[in-house]
């Protein structure tokens, strides 16, 4: 079985190889396509808008804003959750202007 999964992995590669030459693209097309940057930029920008979400909801739960202090700690995580990502998209799409 081993043998039959390596075979069908080797052969597809090839095939595929074949028809990136075939096209008149170089045989090293598809290398280099694995960024992993752009991700983890992603991921920190949103980790840090879950924190400011926590700290801002426990500082308006100290403030006893609101009847609804339960819904506060919700409410704020999603919501710089939400704008942390879209700061982290214009981020990227900066960085991407700059490179082309």
């Amino acid at each position: 079985m081993v043998f039959g999964i390596a075979y069908y992995y080797l052969t597809t590669r090839n095939r595929e190889r074949m028809a990136i030459i075939e096209k008149g693209l170089p045989p090293d097309y598809f290398k280099g396509s694995g960024h992993y940057l752009p991700l983890i930029l992603t991921l920190g920008i949103v980790c840090i808008g879950i924190a400011l979400g926590i700290v801002v909801a426990l500082w308006l739960i100290s403030l006893r804003v609101s009847a609804y202090e339960k819904l506060i700690l919700p409410i704020s995580v999603f919501l710089f959750m939400g704008l942390s990502l879209v700061a982290s998209y214009f981020v990227l799409k900066s960085i991407r202007d700059k490179k082309g």
